[in-house]
């Protein structure tokens, strides 16, 4: 058989494959494997219309007061890569993984910008750091597909990007309190530099203005780390005695929980707890946390695709898409329909 009859079904290729006779594939592929034949990838996408390579570039810790074993980095970010390599097995695509955890900050930032110029087709960032603008914004201009997940800066993101409502997100937890008959709220955040915890409470706030409810607000110092929260939080909410807790990050959702049962309170009968990202927090013996959450699957997968259809279209901007938040329900909170 002809030299491109065996390179193409060694492509493995599905709307290629089916072009040939069954018998025909299956002989070519043994013959392969006899003889080891191993395709190299990156030389086939170098020689190839088709894009295979792309660059999933991960936030990582970054800062000392997250660990990288901590719960919601494995079940968050395990949740977007889920989602991200689903979307790339089925559109046959590799990725290009590096990430900005390193004791070198300079150095993880420089192999970043090594992946976004060393010929990816396009590349997927995860809340990338403001270090990372300006390389990242060139490579929009020369034209590489850049997808931009959950932006640290939403208002100074004006495309690329693909967020959650945030100020929303915070309404939607109000609203939970409100309904739940909660009069005096304390919102609890750990990162109050980050614009979309901004946002959250920003959203909160406007509720508890409309319902008129009383609020505290409790911010966690960046040296108190998560494993600090609790011990933190606890002798602060005894003294509030709120009825109503909205906590606006993961960390201090659980932080929250674990100080408001340290404090004696009775949840949700004496105080109702509302988190963000929480959801997926569980330990034996301890209630799920109600969170307002994103589906970190469906952003993983939607930024390949998204990423892909930039390629297809030769174009280089597309407008931010805002994912829809969702209450997951647990037994901190009521949820009322």
């Amino acid at each position: 058989m002809s030299r491109a009859t065996v390179s193409l079904i060694l492509a493995n290729r599905p709307e290629v494959i089916r072009r040939f006779r069954p018998e025909t594939v299956d002989r070519v592929r043994r013959i392969a494997e006899e003889q080891g034949y191993a395709a190299n990838l990156m030389a086939i996408s170098l020689r190839s219309g088709h894009p295979t390579f792309y660059g999933l570039i991960l936030r990582g810790r970054g800062d000392a007061r997250t660990q990288p074993s901590s719960w919601h980095v494995q079940a968050l970010e395990g949740q977007f890569l889920a989602g991200a390599m689903e979307a790339s097995r089925v559109l046959d695509l590799y990725p290009v993984l590096a990430s900005l955890d390193s004791p070198e900050p300079e150095a993880a930032v420089q192999r970043v910008r090594g992946v976004l110029d060393g010929g990816v087709f396009g590349a997927i960032l995860r809340t990338p750091p403001t270090v990372l603008d300006e390389p990242m914004r060139r490579q929009i201009e020369l034209g590489l597909p850049v997808v931009i997940v959950f932006p640290e800066h939403p208002t100074t993101c004006p495309s690329n990007a693909i967020d959650v409502n945030n100020l929303e997100v915070g309404q939607i937890a109000a609203r939970l309190l409100r309904d739940a008959g909660r009069r005096k709220w304390v919102i609890v955040s750990d990162d109050f530099f980050w614009e979309p915890i901004r946002l959250r409470k920003e959203g909160a706030l406007s509720v508890a203005r409309e319902a008129g409810v009383e609020v505290e607000l409790l911010e966690i110092p960046l040296d108190v780390g998560e494993r600090g929260a609790m011990a933190w939080l606890t002798p602060r909410l005894r003294n509030m005695r709120p009825d109503g807790i909205y906590a606006a990050s993961s960390v201090a959702s659980v932080g929250a929980l674990h100080a408001g049962l340290d404090a004696g309170f009775r949840i949700p009968q004496e105080v109702c707890l509302v988190g963000c990202d929480a959801s997926f927090w569980r330990a034996p013996g301890w209630q799920a946390i109600t969170s307002v959450d994103v589906s970190w699957y469906e952003a993983g997968e939607l930024a390949v695709r998204k990423m892909v259809e930039l390629q297809s279209r030769a174009e280089f901007r597309f407008e931010n898409l805002i994912l829809p938040p969702m209450v997951r329900t647990g037994g901190t909170c009521p949820v009322n329909g």
